[in-house]
């Protein structure tokens, strides 16, 4: 990955999570009629924050998998304890909503982690369609785990429980964030060729017989 990549990549999911995050908040405040979210400058470092979040949670991805990886060379081993982690953390997850959260609230928090899976669900096959079927566990653990443990700063306040308004677009924006990053990682990973640089080389090199 070059610099210039690096810059498209860092640059490109700070602006995809702030714009998401106001136009999320923008309809979120529409719905529930109340200014949830506190004025724009809040928002927009909400919004920042959550899509640096994402980066720093998708770079942790990246060194996760290529330690494992060595550790773990077969690769149906490799995904099933990628499925095993997932496991650990959805029945974590599912289980602190039961705990904390009773009768018609409890089933409103819990459209949270499906609409976690429903999101690891199309990106996963959308990442298979544009590359290979390799792809689909590695990427469906991500889209789960990574968005769980970035999340967890919003399901856990000092401040007490927070509207499930403000979880969900915390959540959503997450979601956005890790789906650009990983349906991109193919691209901004694929080795450039500087077609430039052939050019040149092809018109300065003689054609054959001539010296």
């Amino acid at each position: 990955m070059t610099l210039k990549k690096l810059l498209y990549w860092f640059w490109s999911t700070l602006f995809i999570g702030g714009a998401s995050a106001l136009i999320l908040s923008s309809i979120f405040e529409w719905s529930a009629g109340s200014d949830l979210f506190g004025p724009i400058p809040k928002q927009l470092l909400l919004s920042l924050t959550l899509a640096a979040l994402a980066e720093l949670g998708f770079f942790s991805f990246l060194v996760f998998n290529w330690l494992a990886k060595g550790l773990i060379r077969q690769k149906s081993a490799y995904d099933l304890f990628l499925l095993f982690l997932m496991l650990i953390v959805l029945g974590d997850w599912v289980y602190l909503n039961l705990s904390k959260f009773n009768g018609e609230s409890l089933w409103l928090h819990l459209l949270v982690p499906f609409t976690v899976l429903l999101a690891a669900f199309i990106v996963a096959g959308l990442k298979v369609k544009w590359t290979q079927k390799t792809a689909y566990v590695p990427t469906f653990f991500f889209m789960v785990v990574a968005t769980v443990i970035e999340a967890v700063p919003t399901f856990h306040t000092k401040a007490g429980e927070i509207p499930l308004l403000m979880i969900l677009h915390a959540v959503i924006v997450l979601l956005i964030c890790n789906a650009w990053q990983i349906l991109q990682l193919h691209r901004l990973a694929a080795p450039g060729t500087n077609r430039k640089l052939l050019r040149k080389e092809t018109k300065q090199k003689p054609a054959p017989g001539i010296k």
